[in-house]
């Protein structure tokens, strides 16, 4: 049944990553960012952009910014996939979906919040890679929060001009 879904919509998660992966690298500023980052920032919007609210194999995504207050601000964690998954979810809300969340949120406020989530993750992952690559994020985090909502705004212009080949 999958397959029927992804022939008639033509995204499977490659061609998701691939889209955002050459439309970061179109959105971001050259040389601000390294290769490891950008393909990480790729694959959260992709990852999110074919995965529903509802789904029951893994964490579900958040609704909007309150939720991600209630499950990782309040919330004390030591887990660096639980801090990483906060941290992904405020770069997707406070970045890509950030015009939207600002009529209802201070979204410089999560801008730090997702610093100190990254921060916190790098500072307990056990993986050389990852912490290294969330160290950076941490530092990076506003910058690249900025570069979705450009990303967010350059697609919402150009959305009759997407191709899907």
């Amino acid at each position: 049944m999958d397959s029927i879904f992804e022939e008639l919509f033509a995204v499977n998660a490659e061609r998701a990553f691939k889209f955002f992966l050459a439309s970061l690298r179109e959105t971001a500023v050259t040389g601000i960012y390294r290769d490891d980052e950008l393909f990480y920032v790729a694959s959260i919007l992709a990852h999110y952009s074919q995965t529903s609210r509802f789904d029951t194999t893994s964490m579900p995504c958040m609704a909007n910014l309150s939720e991600v207050f209630d499950n990782f601000i309040l919330q004390t964690s030591t887990d660096s996939e639980v801090l990483e998954f906060g941290g992904s979810q405020i770069l997707l809300f406070a970045g890509f979906f950030r015009d939207q969340m600002r009529r209802r949120y201070n979204v410089k406020w999560y801008d730090q919040v997702g610093q100190s989530l990254y921060e916190k993750a790098s500072q307990h992952s056990h993986n050389l890679k990852k912490r290294e690559l969330f160290d950076r994020l941490s530092e990076s985090f506003p910058a690249w929060t900025a570069t979705c909502r450009n990303l967010s705004r350059t697609l919402g212009e150009n959305r009759l001009l997407l191709r899907v080949n």
